[in-house]
């Protein structure tokens, strides 16, 4: 968390399983997620350092995946992520 500029000590901390580990510690924050300026909203996140020896991590359903259309490309390294439509103001 400290690279990305959030200090961990406030942070509500809960132990979480996956990728076949068990009891890892997760850190929580209220962070704002930004997709390069075309949305940006509040949720309610988790870091773990379990992810860190695999270079990358997945972002939970709730906050994120309910959000959004995502798709994956393994074959070339990519995802896309579908922005909906901002509702329309009568």
């Amino acid at each position: 968390m400290a690279h990305l500029g959030l200090d961990p000590i406030p942070a509500t901390v809960a132990l979480t399983s996956g990728l076949g580990s068990t009891n890892v510690p997760t850190y929580f924050a209220a962070i704002s997620i930004d997709l390069q300026g075309i949305v940006e909203f509040p949720v309610y996140a988790g870091f773990t350092a379990g992810l860190e020896k695999l270079g990358y991590g997945l972002l939970g359903q709730t906050g994120f995946f309910d959000r959004f259309n995502v798709g994956f490309r393994l074959t070339n390294k990519t995802c896309y992520i579908e922005v909906p439509d901002a509702p329309k103001v009568p």
